[in-house]
């Protein structure tokens, strides 16, 4: 999928799961606690496509990003040979192991264990590179101010709006982003190419199996069905959660309603 449609759906899941997971475990949540989660998801949601050489991931921060996807692409490649099964055909270089769940669980046991060892720089540079993808795959609903300088405000803000400031973060952060990568793989399943979530589990003699919905229900990466359906779907989805989840949005609403049924009435 385009970047806006994989950014909308990890902002979509983590609204979801920080709002009504922490009502079900009874545990509160801050605005600032939901609204983070679901920005780093919506921002790590981007992050499989630094296997591709000109995806929104590795042009992002320019000479370090594409230093991550000439290094991400070639272990993809070679991975690919090293487990493939007899049935399998392609380099392995995009959609390769970055579309794993594998993979995306592993990335976030390794943040959380670097979290652990060197504490608030892994932190903060998570957030960071999370919010400034997430900003800028939504851009193109929200147009603003350069993604990178927003994604540093923000940043520090998070020390007002989290409770523990970031290291408040440290519990969950490896969880958010193995989410927004698994979003991302999720959706890539459902157009025409498919995606190997499973590997190495073999598959119709296939380690690397293109997982994906029926046929009749894939629809092509950047297509009608995507700008048209997805797309629009997915940013009423976050925007509903959003008031549903976020707490003191709902209330906010509805006093936003009630003034406006106030200044008709006097009209």
């Amino acid at each position: 999928m385009l970047g806006i449609s994989h950014a909308l759906s990890g902002a979509v899941l983590g609204l979801a799961v920080a709002g009504f997971g922490s009502r079900l475990v009874e545990v509160p949540a801050t605005a600032g606690t939901v609204l983070t989660f679901a920005a780093v998801c919506a921002g790590a949601a981007l992050l499989p496509d630094l296997d591709h050489p000109s995806s929104m991931a590795t042009r992002r921060f320019s000479w370090a990003s594409m230093l991550a996807s000439r290094m991400v692409r070639p272990f993809s490649a070679l991975l690919y040979r090293l487990t493939r099964a007899s049935r399998d055909t392609g380099r392995g270089t995009h959609r390769g192991i970055t579309h794993t769940a594998v993979f995306a669980v592993g990335i976030g046991i390794a943040l959380n264990l670097a979290s652990a060892r060197w504490g608030e720089p892994v932190l903060l540079a998570t957030l960071f590179v999370c919010l400034a993808l997430a900003i800028k795959g939504l851009d193109a609903i929200v147009p603003g101010p350069p993604s990178l300088v927003i994604a540093v405000g923000l940043t520090f803000a998070v020390d007002q709006w989290v409770p523990g400031g970031t290291a408040g973060t440290a519990g969950w952060l490896g969880a958010a982003v193995t989410l927004g990568m698994l979003v991302h793989a999720v959706g890539d399943a459902v157009t025409e190419s498919g995606a190997p979530l499973l590997w190495p589990v073999p598959i119709r003699r296939r380690r690397w199996y293109p997982v994906g919905s029926p046929r009749p229900l894939r629809f092509r990466t950047g297509g009608r069905v995507e700008s048209l359906v997805v797309a629009p779907a997915l940013t009423v989805a976050a925007l509903v959660l959003a008031v549903l989840v976020v707490p003191g949005v709902w209330p906010f609403a509805l006093e936003m309603r009630d003034e406006v049924e106030r200044l008709l009435t006097r009209t």
